[in-house]
């Protein structure tokens, strides 16, 4: 006997969530769609609605500082390919390279300097050189 309750289905979380990821990064929002619809479903919806659809439609802190907290979470949790996505979404944000670049030398002295240098390998690849 299945004893689990499918998550409750909140369209307009879904739908502002989307509409984040679609707006700051496309191809994320795409490969979200196209990778994990087919397999876990509910998955897409809550990767949507909460980190997307609530947490970054809150008040008190603004876009940018949300998205470094969650570069620096990413980085330090060695969670690259979801760093490179965050990467993305940064840039659209209106972080510069060496803005980036900067926020993850600071990670150096607290998180070490594997972090620090997987971090900026992954600025470099979102950013390449002019």
């Amino acid at each position: 006997m299945n004893t689990q309750n499918p998550p409750a289905h909140d369209d307009a979380r879904m739908e502002r969530g989307l509409a984040f990821v679609r707006k700051h990064n496309p191809a994320a929002a795409k490969a979200l769609l196209e990778q994990l619809s087919d397999i876990a479903p509910d998955l897409v919806r809550l990767v949507a609605e909460f980190p997307f659809g609530d947490m970054y439609a809150r008040g008190v802190l603004g876009p940018k500082l949300r998205q470094a907290a969650t570069l620096t979470a990413l980085a330090c949790g060695g969670h690259e390919a979801q760093l490179r996505i965050h990467i993305g979404i940064a840039h659209s944000l209106g972080f510069t390279r060496d803005e980036l670049v900067e926020l993850f030398m600071q990670l150096a002295p607290y998180a070490g300097f594997p972090v620090t240098i997987n971090a900026v390998l992954a600025v470099k690849e979102v950013y390449p050189a002019s």
